[in-house]
């Protein structure tokens, strides 16, 4: 464990065999948040979030006579038949984590929430309650990965430590949000059908987003426009370094790791020590929020342990509690689960 440049906490741990290393900055970060969030939305069926882009003027999209309301429904019906007749495309969908659900909308997700997680946590160490700082749930087969995340000047540069199955689906996510920002509708629907009569459908679609004008309001009428023309080049230069990056399969020995700063390092014994004072309440979770009536306690505090795929298994923080003043102690060591039951 080292402090870096930054002067902030870091560990290097050997990478699991065949990790590749993608490094973007913050903004680029988020473009590929939104790209993994509409394509596994796509997949369980919420085609109305094609519109949340905010690039066209599409109408409203709550209008079930329109004819692109009537087209995304009869791709839905035709995609997810089990839907057929349990509510509109916009309000009614699968669940990202029902077993009817494609494994690729499941392992796109598996990402979005590593990375939207770890880069909330390093940007804001206090914690929230949004779901940006809720435990990744890790459902799909691509496994977890590992994100490091330090400051250059002003912006974040984050890696990401991925396998090609992870880089892959970050790649077709980027060029389903290309295509659709292009209105490409049935190219972009061709990443998930290959039903003939639903691609008929998404090129009649792709006929009526051509026929859109760009979204323009009394404030700002290039507004449409100005979103087109930012995506379209921020979405190329990045593909442009992802393509790259699959191309040449630079595998990494090593990965970095990112330790909460405001977490000072103590010997595992010292750690024991705290866990053997008395306490009424004790909880072991991963979010840092303090547990109902926690403070009414004479002590209290919650373990968290660091797990993925990338990640040690016996990094643990400690949070304790004494009356309304909070220490936060980080360590590493097992004999905790024996001693204190798990």
């Amino acid at each position: 464990m080292t402090k870096n440049d930054n002067n902030k906490m870091e560990k290097i741990m050997a990478a699991s065999s065949e990790t590749l290393s993608l490094i973007i900055t913050e903004e680029e970060c988020y473009l590929v948040l939104k790209a993994l969030d509409l394509y596994s939305r796509i997949w369980i069926g919420q085609y109305d979030r094609i519109d949340d882009l905010s690039i066209y003027d599409t109408g409203d999209k709550w209008n079930q006579n329109s004819v692109s309301h009537m087209l995304f429904q009869q791709i839905r019906d035709l995609q997810i038949p089990f839907l057929t007749g349990r509510g509109d495309y916009t309000c009614c969908s699968l669940g990202i984590w029902s077993d009817k659900t494609d494994i690729r909308a499941i392992n796109a997700y598996d990402i979005q929430q590593r990375l939207r997680y770890e880069v909330s946590w390093y940007k804001n160490p206090e914690g929230d309650i949004t779901v940006n700082y809720d435990k990744p749930w890790i459902r799909g087969d691509l496994g977890d990965f590992s994100v490091f995340c330090h400051r250059n000047d002003d912006d974040v540069i984050v890696t990401l430590y991925l396998s090609e199955g992870q880089l892959k689906t970050i790649q077709t996510a980027l060029e389903v949000l290309r295509l659709l920002i292009r209105r490409e509708i049935k190219l972009a629907f061709m990443f998930f059908t290959s039903n003939e009569e639903a691609l008929s459908f998404a090129e009649e679609l792709t006929k009526v987003y051509k026929g859109f004008e760009f979204c323009s309001f009394s404030s700002d009428k290039d507004y449409g426009r100005k979103i087109y023309g930012d995506l379209i080049s921020k979405t190329a230069m990045l593909m442009e370094r992802i393509n790259k990056t699959s191309e040449e399969k630079a595998y990494v020995e090593y990965i970095r790791v990112n330790i909460p700063p405001a977490n000072p390092f103590i010997p595992f014994e010292e750690a024991v020590k705290i866990l053997d004072q008395p306490f009424e309440h004790f909880k072991k979770t991963r979010r840092k929020i303090l547990p109902n009536d926690v403070l009414n306690y004479p002590g209290a505090g919650f373990l968290t342990k660091a797990i993925g795929r990338e990640r040690s298994t016996t990094d643990y923080l400690l949070v304790w509690y004494e009356g309304k003043t909070r220490t936060e102690y980080y360590y590493e060591g097992e004999d905790f689960l024996f001693k204190h039951g798990g």
